[in-house]
């Protein structure tokens, strides 16, 4: 007998996606997965893994981790361009301590979401890269 499941990853990424979508507009592409834009800067959202933080008979809940991962492209990475990095960085750290609770499409909800660190300083002279790791815990399989 096939099991019923919700698929939790996209319900948590497609609200992830939408909120940094939301505030930052057409500014900042935010793409799934490993992706090369041809823009300046975009923000590439990869999923992580898993665990099990509390299991009984009727549910579980897990926490999930997401790499954030933040490209800015300027041949000259000058004071300018670092201050707009760091502004950017610190726009979207904001933003997710502003939404440490989602509802996600199937109406549960994802909660402690939270920027447990911030690796700056990635890629070459002509590309900055920052690592942001996101998390978040749910509450699933509930029968």
């Amino acid at each position: 007998m096939a099991i019923s499941f919700t698929n939790n990853w996209k319900n948590i990424l497609d609200k992830l996606q939408s909120v940094l979508r939301t505030e930052f507009g057409s500014t900042l592409k935010v793409y799934r997965g490993k992706v090369i834009s041809p823009g300046n800067q975009y923000l590439t959202l990869l999923p992580l893994g898993t665990t099990l933080s509390e299991y009984n008979v009727s549910s579980e809940i897990r926490e999930f981790s997401v790499s954030m991962e933040y490209h800015f492209r300027d041949p000259n990475m000058n004071e300018k361009a670092l201050d707009h990095v760091t502004r950017i960085v610190s726009r979207i750290e904001a933003l997710i301590q502003n939404n440490i609770s989602m509802t996600l499409s199937d109406s549960s909800s994802a909660f402690n979401c939270r920027i447990e660190s911030t690796d700056l300083g990635g890629g070459d002279e002509s590309e900055y890269i920052v690592v942001l790791e996101w998390a978040c815990q749910h509450l699933g399989n509930v029968g």
